[in-house]
C-alpha cells in the first residue's frame, strides 16, 4: 500500500471517529426531557445540531416512516421534504442497493434492533453514486416500547474506493508475483539435488524451501481473495474418495510441519462429488491455524465421519484457544483473533476462503473452543449435494417424527415439546419450525419446550427467517411462553440467543442449559 493510499484511508478513520463523536453528542441531546416532551426549545435545539453536522442525520416515527432529514440529505440528493419524509427517501438510493436497504431497514423496524448497512445515495451537483454507511438505533419509553428512531449516513465513499484500489492491486500483485516466486522454487529445488544433505549449505537451502513454500500459499489466498470478491473462483466438481484425499492431504501437510504430530484418527470412506482440491484446501488451512495457534503443542488430532448422510471433519488442536466474543468474527477477511495472534504469522485469510469454499458446496462450519485449552474446527458437507430431510411418521395432528426433528403434543400439559436431532441447516430448520407451528396451532397451545441438547454445529443461515418470520406467526397463533433448551455447541448457542434477540411482544421466552429446570419454568407459567 502506497504513502498517499496510506495517508487516505488514515484521514477517513479519524473522520470516522469524529462523525461518531458529533453522532453521540446528538442522540444525547435529542433523548433529553425537552425533545422526548416534543417542546419547541428542544426540537429546534435539536435541529441547529443536526443541521451543522457533516452527515446526514435523520429520524423516524415508531413505524419506521421517516419524519425528519437535517438540510445536508436536502442539499446533497436535490429533494425537497414533500418527495423525501416518509419512504420517498428511497428514490436517492442506488436501485442495485434498494431492496438491501429497505429489507434490513423493516427487519430493524420488526425486531427492534440497531440498523446498519451500506449503500449508495445520487448526488444531486453531478448525478454520481456515492456510497454512505446508514446507522440507526430505537428510542423507547419507561415502559421500553419503541417511540421514535434515530439514524445518521456517513459518506465513506473514498473508503470503498480505496478497498476496491486494494482488491485490484491484491490481484495483480498475487498474478505478478507467481513467475518469480516460481523461478524460485525450481533453483532451491536444482540447489537441494546439487548439496549433499550432510552440508551445512543443504539445511539452508531446506529452510530457504519451506519459507518460499509459505509465500506460494500467501499469494494463493490473495488470489482467491481477489476471485472471492469478483465472484471468479471457480470450482472443478468430479466424484473422489474423500478418505483418500484426506489421508493425502494429511501426509503433504505433515511434510510441511515436522515438529508437530497429525494424527489422523478416522477417515470417511464414501465418495463425494466435490471440488477436491478446494476441499484439500480447506484442510490444509484449518492444519495450519492449528499448528500456529498452538506453540509448545505438537499434537493435532484430525476426523472425518458420517453423520445423517453428511461428511463432518473436525480438526483438534491444543492451544491457545479462542474467546467466545471473537469467534463470531473469526470467517470474516483479514480477521485474526487478538492482540496475542499478532505473534503468528499470515493474514487472516485461510478461514475467509475456507469459509466461502464450504458454503459452495452447501456445507457449514463451526468451533468449539476453551480458552487455554484448544479449539476444534469443524466442517459439514453434505454427501448427497444437499442434507436429507427425512419424514418417519406424523399423524399430523399431534406428533411428528422426522431425522432431524421430533415433535409431540403434550396433552397433559397442553404444550408443543421439541426435541432436535443433529446438525441443522436453514431447510431443516424452517420445516421444523413449521410444523412446530401447524400443531401449536391446531391444539390451542400456549406453550413451547424447545429442546436443543442434541444439535450440532451451525445454524445461522436461518436465524433471520426465524426472527423475522416464524416467531411472529408463532405469537399469532397463540404462543405465549417459549422455554429453549441449549445445544452445547456454542456456535449453536449464538444462533438461538440470535434468533430471539428481538421484540417478542407477548411472548417470554427464556434460555435453560438443563431440560428439568426448563420444564419446571414452563409448568409454573
Amino acid at each position: 500500500m502506497d504513502h498517499q493510499t496510506q495517508h487516505l484511508l488514515d484521514e477517513l478513520q479519524a473522520l470516522k471517529a469524529e462523525n461518531n463523536y458529533l453522532k453521540e453528542q446528538l442522540l444525547s441531546t435529542s433523548n433529553n426531557s425537552a425533545f422526548s416532551n416534543q417542546s419547541p426549545e428542544g426540537i429546534d435545539h435539536f435541529k441547529t445540531l443536526a443541521d451543522n453536522f457533516p452527515v446526514v442525520i435523520w429520524t423516524t416515527r415508531a413505524d419506521g416512516s421517516v419524519d425528519y432529514f437535517n438540510m445536508r440529505f436536502y442539499e446533497y440528493t436535490g429533494l425537497s421534504a414533500e418527495q423525501a419524509l416518509d419512504w420517498g427517501w428511497t428514490a436517492a438510493v442506488h436501485p442495485d442497493d434498494l431492496n438491501a436497504a429497505t429489507e434490513a431497514w423493516n427487519r430493524s423496524v420488526r425486531r427492534g434492533t440497531e440498523y446498519e448497512i451500506e449503500y449508495r445515495l445520487k448526488r444531486k451537483v453531478d448525478e454520481s453514486w456515492r456510497w454512505y454507511l446508514a446507522k440507526g438505533i430505537p428510542v423507547k419509553d419507561s415502559e421500553g416500547k419503541i417511540v421514535k428512531w434515530f439514524g445518521a449516513n456517513t459518506d465513506i465513499h473514498e473508503q470503498k474506493e480505496a478497498e476496491n484500489k486494494k482488491d485490484e492491486f491484491l490481484s495483480v500483485a498475487s498474478h505478478e508475483l507467481k513467475t518469480p516466486l516460481t523461478s524460485l522454487k525450481a533453483f532451491l529445488q536444482l540447489g537441494e539435488k546439487k548439496v549433499s544433505p550432510d552440508e551445512s549449505a543443504y539445511v539452508f537451502i531446506e529452510k530457504a524451501r519451506q519459507q518460499s513454500d509459505r509465500l506460494q500459499m500467501l499469494i494463493a489466498n490473495l488470489l482467491d481473495i481477489s476471485k472471492i470478491n469478483a465472484g471468479k473462483l471457480i470450482y472443478d466438481k468430479a466424484e473422489f474418495e474423500f478418505d483418500v484425499a484426506l489421508k493425502e492431504a494429511v501426509e503433504n501437510f505433515q511434510l510441511t510441519a515436522p515438529d508437530h504430530h497429525i494424527i489422523l484418527e478416522q477417515g470417511a470412506n464414501v465418495l463425494y462429488n466435490g471440488d477436491r482440491l478446494r476441499i484439500e484446501q480447506i484442510i490444509t488451512n484449518f492444519l495450519s491455524n492449528a499448528v500456529k495457534y498452538s506453540p509448545g503443542k505438537n499434537k493435532v488430532i484430525i476426523r472425518s465421519q458420517i453423520h445423517q448422510e453428511n461428511i463432518v471433519v473436525s480438526v483438534q488442536d491444543f492451544g491457545i484457544g479462542i474467546e467466545p466474543e471473537n469467534l463470531h468474527n473469526l470467517f470474516n477477511r483479514y480477521y485474526r483473533v487478538d492482540n496475542r495472534s499478532t505473534q503468528f504469522q499470515g493474514l487472516g485469510l485461510g478461514l475467509f476462503i475456507a469459509s466461502d469454499i464450504i458454503k459452495r458446496h452447501n456445507g457449514s462450519f463451526w468451533i468449539e473452543s476453551v480458552p487455554g485449552e484448544g479449539s476444534t474446527f469443524y466442517f459439514l458437507l453434505p454427501i448427497n449435494g444437499k442434507q436429507e430431510l427425512i419424514d418417519i411418521d406424523t399423524d399430523n395432528q399431534t406428533y411428528y417424527i422426522g431425522n432431524f426433528i421430533e415433535i409431540n403434543y403434550n396433552p397433559e400439559k397442553k404444550q408443543i415439546e421439541s426435541n432436535w436431532l443433529g446438525y441443522q441447516n436453514y431447510d431443516s430448520v424452517k420445516k421444523g419450525c413449521l410444523i412446530m407451528l401447524d400443531l401449536l396451532a391446531k391444539n390451542n397451545c400456549t406453550k413451547v419446550l424447545n429442546d436443543n441438547s442434541y444439535v450440532i454445529g451451525n445454524w445461522s443461515e436461518a436465524v433471520d427467517w426465524g426472527s423475522d418470520y416464524w416467531f411472529p406467526a408463532m405469537q399469532a397463533a397463540g404462543l405465549k411462553h417459549f422455554a429453549w433448551i441449549y445445544s452445547p455447541s456454542t456456535f449453536s448457542r449464538m444462533s438461538a440467543q440470535k434468533s430471539i434477540d428481538v421484540i417478542l411482544g407477548q411472548i417470554t421466552a427464556r434460555f435453560f442449559t438443563e431440560k428439568d429446570e426448563a420444564a419446571a419454568w414452563l409448568d409454573a407459567q
